[in-house]
């Protein structure tokens, strides 16, 4: 009788070690189903693909320079590397608030041109900065890049900043360009985002090159103008259009970002220049697409095209880069 009890007594504590085994393997079991649901859509979330729209601003003008403002979206065409982009979206800008970097060349040889340079900067503010609605800031280049006045929308500081520059040095311009458009314009709050180059055009002294000035602007959608002192007939050179090696450098840093370059040779010519950027800066149609691989590295080609409208002039950014992806 006491040998059966104890037989009992055995088989009852086997039966309770096992049944509490099983049921804590199912409860770890339970346990990690739950968290597989729950982790779930994390995991489905870090896996979407962000989509970045690619913005155009794009001037069109009349055969008088004039801007034409009855377009609709069904008068544009994207391309991106010849092949055909869906516009997501279409907007006519007019008066948005304008973010303006003025560089001014100060190195040796503008020493000669350098009042009529402060003088044309000077006068290009008055003409173009609206207080309380537009930010504009000074930057001299020569051996180095000085920032003399960071964004403000008062005038009086901008002349302030002005007036004292004087000449000597090197020409820095192309890394002038990039510095102001990777530390300056990359966060600006607004899709107009324009520079002002006033230079003779010729960079003697950069560490970044031309290509990659062009680059920055375009990835930050920063315009370029340029205003060549080569056209100053008032200073002793011939009147008019001077196009020269170095000018064409100028020339295509400002037309492939979707600006222009002038050449001024008296004051009548510059407050024309004035008007002209100052009209091209405000008024502009803003354009948008999604490319259809947003992640292959290489440089992409833009070409936006006119339908139903013969005549007219387009100008916009000419393409932009897309960095290849580190290891990290």
């Amino acid at each position: 009788m006491q040998k059966s009890t104890v037989l009992v007594v055995v088989l009852a504590v086997l039966f309770t070690a096992l049944f509490t085994a099983n049921l804590s393997h199912l409860q770890q079991v339970s346990a990690s189903a739950q968290q597989n649901q729950v982790e779930k859509p994390e995991k489905e979330e870090t896996t979407n693909i962000k989509i970045t729209n690619v913005t155009l601003p794009v001037i069109v003008t009349d055969k008088d320079g004039r801007f034409v403002s009855n377009l609709t979206e069904e008068n544009f065409e994207i391309y991106e590397d010849k092949k055909p982009q869906k516009i997501v979206s279409f907007q006519a800008q007019t008066e948005l608030p304008l973010y303006l970097g003025i560089l001014l060349d100060t190195s040796a040889s503008v020493k000669g041109k350098l009042k009529f340079e402060k003088e044309a900067t000077i006068s290009f503010l008055q003409t173009v900065l609206r207080r309380r609605k537009d930010q504009a800031l000074f930057v001299t280049f020569d051996s180095t890049i000085e920032m003399r006045q960071d964004f403000t929308d008062d005038l009086s500081l901008l002349i302030k900043a002005i007036n004292p520059v004087k000449a000597s040095g090197e020409t820095t311009l192309y890394d002038a360009v990039y510095r102001i458009c990777e530390e300056k314009m990359n966060n600006v709050p607004t899709p107009r985002k324009v520079i002002v180059v006033i230079s003779d055009g010729a960079d003697t002294a950069s560490q970044r090159k031309l290509e990659e000035a062009i680059e920055i602007a375009q990835r930050n959608e920063v315009v370029i103008f340029g205003i060549s002192t080569n056209g100053a007939g008032f200073f002793g050179i011939e009147a008019g259009q001077v196009d020269n090696v170095d000018d064409k450098e100028l020339r295509r840093l400002c037309e492939e970002t979707g600006g222009e370059i002038s050449f001024p040779g008296n004051y009548l010519d510059l407050e024309r220049a004035f008007a002209n950027i100052n009209s091209k800066s405000r008024k502009y149609y803003l354009l948008a697409y999604e490319p259809d691989d947003p992640d292959r590295p290489g440089y992409r080609k833009i070409e936006v095209k006119l339908v139903g409208r013969k005549g007219l002039n387009l100008r916009t950014r000419k393409g932009y880069l897309v960095a290849k992806k580190s290891a990290s």
